[in-house]
Order: structure tokens, then sequence, then C-alpha cells
């Protein structure tokens, strides 16, 4: 009975052994949301790639290290505060003073935004592990705000254009993919100057020069304003000027196109009306043509009807007929005139003569005959 008891007690000691053995030799970690891990074991060393954010049970938990990586944006700031804020990294009063290229103080505060490069984790783990702002970060910074300032001047560099184009050539330098911030496995994400200091008696030297500045832009900018008042009333006389000149043009070209279009419709009518005048002469031309053609038609009809009427008188015996038909002409027609005939006149030779006119009419006696044959 009491080796029974013995042997349970040995084996609850047994088992608690193990079940202690079993919970040392298990480890579960966790990686954060914003965190990388790298993966570290006794059989392999560094794993090629990092871990990403979940929970990990490793056993024998002895056996494997996790070296964790905030992966989210930080803040390194370099200016004239006593002490850091919670959310930036740096030294206390860490103001940056360089020479400006005539020999100035330039003292500059600036601060920075900046992460790990996630795809260079495991260099980061091999390389640098920690302090990444004193090691990688300030020494960069420093080189690269003393090479950009130290080519240009103080009033260049001070305030206003210059200043923004200082920082701007800057933040390209540290956010260049091939610079030596990435080539670190650190990504610059955003960089500002807060400001830059002087020396008092060179800082009111500037102030008043850009004052003096800031007169004479305001003079010529109201030299301009004025210069364009004159160029835009000059420009609305001119334009106007030009709207007289196309006006008149315009009514000058339709008076000359309504001229054309009267002596055109002149010229038309002119021509219409010659046209008329010729066509009633042509036609009463024509007309008279015709007529004449048809008093010639009837005259020659009539000579032929004559003609005939004559042949046909032209048969034997046909000139007495003639000579008396004649003859009762010249009766008819002067018989009239018996008491006008002279006293030495007698029947006979009025007689006589009256035959040799009628002769003299149609010929001699047989005259006719021998030309109808």
């Amino acid at each position: 009975m009491n080796k029974m008891r013995i042997y349970a007690a040995v084996g609850a000691v047994v088992a608690t052994i193990l079940i202690v053995l079993f919970f040392i030799m298990f480890e579960v970690v966790q990686v954060a949301g914003n965190e990388l891990a790298v993966h570290e074991t006794w059989a392999d060393g560094v794993l090629p790639e990092p871990e990403l954010p979940k929970t990990y049970f490793l056993f024998p938990g002895f056996m494997h290290t996790f070296y964790k990586y905030d992966m989210s944006s930080q803040v390194y700031v370099m200016n004239d505060k006593p002490a850091r804020v919670e959310f930036a990294a740096g030294r206390a009063d860490d103001r940056y003073t360089v020479q400006s290229k005539e020999g100035q103080d330039l003292t500059i505060s600036l601060n920075v935004r900046w992460r790990l490069d996630p795809e260079k984790i495991i260099l980061i783990h091999k390389t640098i592990r920690s302090d990444f702002e004193e090691k990688v970060l300030r020494p960069i910074l420093l080189r690269e705000v003393k090479d950009a300032a130290t080519v240009r001047t103080a009033i260049e560099a001070y305030s206003g254009e210059g200043l923004v184009t200082l920082q701007k050539d800057i933040e390209k330098r540290l956010t260049d993919p091939a610079g030596e911030v990435r080539r670190q496995g650190l990504i610059v994400e955003n960089f500002v100057i807060e400001k830059i200091s002087l020396d008092p008696e060179y800082s009111a030297q500037i102030k008043a020069k850009q004052v003096a500045v800031q007169k004479e832009k305001r003079a010529k900018q109201e030299t301009l304003a004025a210069l364009e008042e004159a160029n835009r009333a000059e420009a609305e006389a001119q334009a106007d000027y030009k709207r007289t000149v196309v006006t008149a043009e315009r009514d000058k070209a339709v008076g000359i196109l309504f001229a054309q279009k009267q002596a055109e419709q002149e010229v038309l009518a002119a021509e219409a009306s010659k046209k008329k005048q010729v066509l009633a002469a042509e036609a009463e031309k024509e007309s008279g043509e015709l007529r004449a053609a048809a008093i010639l038609a009837i005259g020659q009809a009539e000579a032929e009807a004559q003609k005939v009427k004559l042949q046909a008188y032209a048969v034997e015996g046909a000139d007495n007929f003639v000579r008396i038909e004649i003859a009762k002409s010249i009766a008819e027609a002067n018989k009239g005139v018996q008491g006008y005939i002279p006293e030495s006149m007698t029947i006979n030779v009025f007689t006589d003569r009256m035959m040799s006119a009628i002769e003299s009419i149609v010929g001699p006696k047989g005259a006719m005959s021998g030309a109808s044959n």
C-alpha cells in the first residue's frame, strides 16, 4: 500500500515536471500590425523573409528568436526645442548651423518624417539593427543640408521663394529612390525647414532690403497697372476706330455695290431696249421686204397678166382693135377740148395726128401680130 502511494507521488512529480518543461519549451510570439519580425533559428540562422503581423507558436521556443521592427512613420527633429516631444526623436536644442555662400551663419531648424523600408528589413537587421536616426539619418541629413545651403547666399535661403526652393532641393535628395538614404534601408517621406535664423544685424539689413524690394515691386506693379490701364484705353480707342473704319468701309462697299447694281441694271435695260429696237427694225425690215416682195410679185403677176392679155390681143386684126380702143380713149379724153382746137387744124389733120400717136403707142400696123408670132 505504501509502495502504491510512493509510485503515485513519483508519477505526479514526473507529470508536473513534464508539464512545466512543455510550457518552458513552448513559446507564443505576437507580431503587431505595424511591425515586421526577423526570424532567427539555431539551425538556419536569419531566415531570408520577414515574418508578417500575426501570432506565432514556437516549439521549442528557445531555438527561435523574433526581432520585431516598427514599420510605422517616425519623426526626427533638429531644432531649438529644449526637450523632445513624445512623437519625435532627436537631440535637445539641436539646431544646425552652416555658412552661406558669402560666409553668413544660417541656423536651420528642421524635421524629417521617415520609416523603414520593408523590402530591406533583413539587410537592416544584419547591418544596423537599432538607432537608425543616429547611425543613418542624421549624418546623411547634415551633409545634404550643408551641400544645398552653402551654395546659396543668405538672402536667397532666408525666406520667400528662395527658402521654398532650398527645402525642395534637400527633400529631392533625401527622397531619391537611388539615393544613399534608400540604399541604407530608410524611406524619407517628408522634409521641412521650420525656420532659418541669421545674425540679428544682417537680418535687419535683409529685412530693410526686402522692404525696399517690396516697395520697388509695388511701384513697378502700380506702373504696370497704369500702363495696363493706358493700354486698355488705347485698345478701346483703337477698337472703336477700327469699328468706325469697318462701318465706313462697309457703307462704302454697300454704296459701290448698289451703284454697280443700278449701273448694271441700266446697262441691261439699255441692252434690252437696243435688242428690242433691233428686233423691231429687223421685223420692220423683214416686213418691208415681204411687202416689197409681195408688191413685186403682184407687179410681176399683173405684168404677166397684161402680157397674157396683150398676147391675147396679138392675133390677126388685133392691132386694129387696139387702135380703135385707144382712139376711143383719146376721143373720150379730148371731148372737152373741142372749143380749143386751132382754126388752122382741120379734121383730117387732127385725125392724121391722132393715128400717128396711136401708132407710136402700139407700133405700126401689123406689129402686134408680128410680135406674137
